[in-house]
């Protein structure tokens, strides 16, 4: 059994780790699911409630939460794919492992620092534009040529 493991540990490793994965996915993405569908169900409810009293609810910003969803998603998805990069590294036993894992941190810390930075200077330009605020003020009136 020593043998065993010690000859195949890297693959048991990669299967624990799929069937951990797997198991985590079919108990979130339910979940997710329930939780996004009773959210809808309630700004519908609230909505339904202000047109009864005759009031106006602003309208749901759906470009911010997707920016702010970006900004969140996009470090999770690249850390975890470094995660993995380095546990199949690991369990391989490769001989060049501290560079290759040093160069999937670093793009995984790059790509994580260009979405969160994207998404926040997205998000601040979403509230120049609900503010009212526009670069076409700016811009000279076109000239016409006769």
């Amino acid at each position: 059994m020593e043998l065993f493991l010690e000859k195949h540990s890297g693959e048991i490793l990669i299967l624990v780790l799929a069937v951990l994965l797997a198991v985590a996915l079919f108990v979130l993405v339910p979940q997710l699911l329930r939780h996004s569908q009773r959210g809808v169900e309630l700004r519908h409810q609230e909505h339904l409630k202000a047109l009864e009293k005759g009031q106006n609810l602003p309208p749901f910003d759906v470009r911010g939460r997707a920016a702010g969803r970006t900004a969140s998603l996009v470090p999770m998805v690249s850390v975890i794919s470094a995660a993995t990069v380095t546990s199949f590294l690991v369990a391989y036993r490769s001989e060049s492992l501290f560079s290759v894992t040093v160069a999937v941190w670093s793009v995984a810390g790059l790509v994580s620092l260009a979405a969160i930075t994207g998404g926040v200077a997205l998000l601040g330009r979403l509230a120049q534009l609900d503010a009212g605020y526009s670069d076409d003020e700016e811009e000279e009136p076109e000239q016409t040529y006769t």
